[in-house]
């Protein structure tokens, strides 16, 4: 965000604003960073001359109260100046509906008139940092209210009044453009253009770096692009998110399933996370320890800095409440030794709780517990050598140099904070030197080595330096995909530390985890895909067990598999020759054959051999409907084209694949799509094909909704794919004895289902009877085993799908009615567990929305 302000002021913007989320931690983090790599060097009048900086470091920083009128006032003379000088006004605000009204105010009164005056364009950047926060409308709950309602979300109101306001006419010669930035992008992509800050121009995926993915070429915007890039300087400048926590450090055990002992948890965790800070003291070397620097005084930032180790963090997240984080930083400091839950209250109140010393004496009581840990990082940082082929192995030292860092600098200098909203809580983490005005000396960084207690304020933003260990301890009832991606905290540029790294978690947690990261690597690779052509429109994706985002009210699930057994209900109208008759006929006549016979009754005939997947797609992909050709331009066909995007993205489809191939009218008028359109199922049996060599991320698998499809073992898939039993089922009609159906060998009796106006079936599968005998029929979803003369499996309305591994079927029924002129052919599939499945997120009352 700020290389892209950077780049705007190289190239003249005059006034760049910046939205620093909606906390004011948040706001804060973010003006200090911006003084450090935008606006760095001492504050004087030369540095004052080159820019307008609004708020001022004094009263951004100085944490003395003021009102929002003169934290964002200006000065009318000063940007009157500034903007005929070309020199740029740049605002760090609050996303808060009050600061976003006094910042408007001050634009209006202060900034507007000066605009008006230059006889040429003046632009204004908007970043919006964190932009699924606040600054979201939901269209269906903000539905037929009047529009000056006060119940109506302001927060995008008031960001586009400062450009566009509603109350006054905006200068003709400034314009605006505004660029969101957010992790989790459901609820931008998902929300509808009522919000005037919905994406309408551009969606880009930011790449991360990684030893995997298509170079970085700044010079061509039409070159294949990936969601990570190769890193030429190793392994320490990686970005190490979920595909390292969750994939290729699974078998460096970097995450760790929680027991049913919560206190056994606790205490698991804080050694991990103790140790691994004593190995990275000692890797450092030539710099102090926590605990020796806390009390020292130096004469510059700079000496603080380097005589400072690297800040090193946990996050312990316990629960969403907020009573329950400072419960959790006393259960920290009952566990290090203190004596009762009153003195750990009021240790922590203290504001400096820092461990005691006790806890070496219960170090040196367990060690083995303490120096498993020795093991366990040396066992990780080889896996992760494997993984990341890193030339040796980092070094672990033995467990007498870390056990003597232990008591001389990690246990006495580590202490336990709770950050929250509570305004006992501390505001939030100090990674830099502080100046004491008494002494006139500078001081290390407060938060050298610290157990943090938190909750949902760290999932918005806020950084934790160094972090290396986090024990998340939460769940929830209605997993939010966006929600929780924002609490991982322990994502990062800790390739240097990695191996050290550990997320504690329940198994579920991490289960929910694991598939929330492959959902945002999905979309990432589906905007990668498409940045080289028009503005892209992801698909937002659920879980079978969480929903992408809350934000949006009244949200549906598209799934991709058309069901355990759908029946397309389409059919011709008889009043001609149905092409799908020749098409059944031509199959009967080039395969051998043979009569389903059940007790004595003759139920159809079925092909001897079955057809593979592909097979299968080309055979119900030829199906013609006389009144149905909806082509490809449409919702559901966009989100087959999504599909299509990431699986090739894996390995390149052939060329000519497509998934989802409608017929289009010769009239040119398209018919309206079906939601259970008959031309999805080929397509997906062609994606079910396509996944069988390649790990395509965010989807599921059927019959195992938690399973992952690109964590599959692929050699099993392959070994499992279905084939299928073509048949004809037999109905209670007359003999078909005319056309090509009539001259096949064997006679085919007509079935009697109910049509509709509108040409569809009125009834499907028919009656299941569980209850039936070894000589009776159960129904027709079971009417290939009867062919292959195997047992019928019991399937449930809770269990529907056949298992992994069995055959499916194509049953088609050769309908025709008294007077009907001609027969018209009907079919229904059955389709086994184990195939590929996504459930695409979609707006109330839009079939198929990506």
């Amino acid at each position: 965000m700020f290389g892209v302000t950077a780049l705007a002021l190289d190239r003249s913007v005059d006034i760049v604003v910046i939205l620093a989320g909606t906390r004011l931690s948040l706001w804060r983090q973010t003006y200090e960073r911006l003084a450090d790599q935008l606006d760095s060097g001492i504050e004087n009048a030369a540095k004052a001359n080159q820019r307008i900086l609004c708020p001022a470091p004094g009263v951004a920083l100085s944490g003395v109260s003021t009102s929002l009128q003169d934290t964002y006032r200006l000065s009318t003379a000063q940007v009157r100046r500034k903007l005929n000088q070309n020199r740029p006004l740049i605002v760090v605000a609050m996303k808060q509906t009050n600061h976003l009204y006094a910042l408007g105010n001050a634009l209006r009164s202060s900034v507007f008139g000066a605009v008006e005056e230059l006889e040429r364009p003046v632009h204004m950047l908007v970043l919006d940092d964190e932009a699924d926060d606040g600054s979201v409308l939901d269209a269906a709950v903000e539905a037929e209210q009047d529009p000056l309602s006060p119940s109506l979300k302001q927060i995008p109101r008031a960001i586009a009044d400062l450009w566009d306001p509603r109350s006054t006419e905006a200068p003709s010669n400034l314009f605006a453009t505004y660029v969101g930035y957010t992790a989790t992008p459901q609820a931008n992509l998902l929300q509808e253009d009522h919000n005037p800050l919905a994406p309408r121009d551009f969606v880009i995926s930011l790449r991360t770096p990684l030893d995997v993915g298509h170079p970085v070429d700044t010079t061509r915007t039409d070159v294949a692009k990936s969601s990570t890039y190769p890193e030429p300087t190793g392994m320490d400048n990686f970005y190490t998110g979920g595909e390292v926590y969750y994939r290729r450090g699974a078998s460096a055990g970097l995450c760790v399933e929680l027991t049913a002992d919560e206190d056994d948890d606790l205490g698991e965790a804080i050694r991990a996370f103790l140790v691994s800070g004593a190995i990275r003291l000692h890797r450092a070397g030539g710099v102090l320890g926590p605990h020796s620097i806390t009390d020292l005084g130096f004469s510059t930032r700079e000496d603080a800095i380097a005589e400072s180790p690297s800040p090193h963090s946990m996050l312990f997240h316990p629960s969403a409440e907020i009573g329950r984080h400072f419960k959790g930083a006393e259960d920290v400091l009952l566990w290090a030794g203190i004596d009762d839950r009153t003195k750990a209250r009021e240790h922590l109140e203290s504001g400096n709780a820092y461990l005691p010393n006790v806890l070496i004496a219960k170090m040196r009581s367990e060690e083995p517990l303490w120096e498993k840990w020795i093991d366990r990082y040396r066992e990780s940082s080889s896996e992760i050598t494997t993984q990341f082929n890193i030339i040796n192995p980092r070094e672990i030292p033995d467990w007498s140099i870390v056990k003597e860092i232990l008591e001389t600098e990690i246990i006495p200098g580590t202490r336990v904070s709770v950050v929250n909203s509570d305004p006992a809580a501390d505001d939030r983490p100090e990674y830099k030197p502080s100046f004491n005005s008494v002494d006139g000396q500078w001081h290390a960084a407060r938060d050298l080595s610290t157990i943090f207690v938190s909750g949902n304020v760290m999932a918005r933003g806020l950084t934790l330096e160094g972090m290396s260990t986090a024990l998340f301890q939460r769940g929830s009832n209605t997993p939010l995909a966006d929600t929780q991606m924002q609490m991982q905290r322990w994502f990062g540029y800790r390739g240097k530390h990695i191996e050290l790294c550990r997320l504690f978690a329940g198994r579920s947690q991490l289960d929910l985890f694991k598939a929330y990261h492959d959902i945002d690597e999905a979309i990432r690779i589906s905007t990668s895909e498409a940045m080289a052509g028009e503005a892209p429109s992801p698909v937002m994706l659920h879980g079978l067990e969480f929903l992408a985002t809350g934000k949006i009210a009244n949200l549906g699930r598209t799934p991709l598999c058309p069901s355990s057994k759908p029946f397309i209900t389409l059919i011709n109208s008889g009043q001609e020759p149905d092409p799908n008759v020749d098409l059944v006929a031509e199959l009967f006549t080039s395969r051998s054959s043979s009569d389903v016979i059940v007790g004595r009754s003759k139920r159809g005939r079925a092909l001897d051999e079955t057809v593979s997947l592909t097979e299968a797609a080309d055979l119900l992909g030829s199906l013609v409907f006389d009144a149905y050709h909806p082509g490809i331009d449409h919702r559901l066909a966009e989100l087959w084209r999504h599909v299509q995007s990431r699986v090739s993205a894996v390995h390149a489809l052939p060329n000519g694949t497509q998934f989802y191939a409608a017929p289009s009218s010769l009239a040119g008028d398209a018919s309206t799509v079906r939601q259970d359109c008959p031309y999805a199922i080929p397509a997906y049996f062609r994606l079910w094909d396509a996944c069988l060599t390649r790990p395509v991320r965010g989807l599921f698998v059927t019959g195992a909704p938690s399973d992952i499809w690109s964590m599959a073992d692929l050699r099993a898939k392959q070994s499992y794919q279905p084939r299928f039993t073509v048949g004809i089922r037999y109905g209670s009609g007359s003999p078909i004895n005319d056309g090509r159906l009539a001259n096949l060998g064997f006679e085919i009796l007509a079935t009697n289902k109910k049509v509709r106006e509108n040409n569809t079936l009125g009834n499907e599968w028919g009656a299941n009877d569980p209850d039936a005998g070894p000589l009776d029929y159960r129904g027709d979803q079971f009417f290939d085993y009867y062919h292959r003369r195997e047992p019928v499996p019991m399937l449930t309305s809770g269990a529907p799908w056949r298992p992994e591994g069995s055959a499916g079927q194509i049953l088609f029924y050769v309908n025709q009615h008294p007077g009907q002129p001609h027969p018209a052919v009907a079919v229904g599939i059955c389709i086994p567990a184990g195939g590929p499945e996504q459930f695409a997120a979609t707006r109330a009352g839009i079939t198929g929305k990506p």
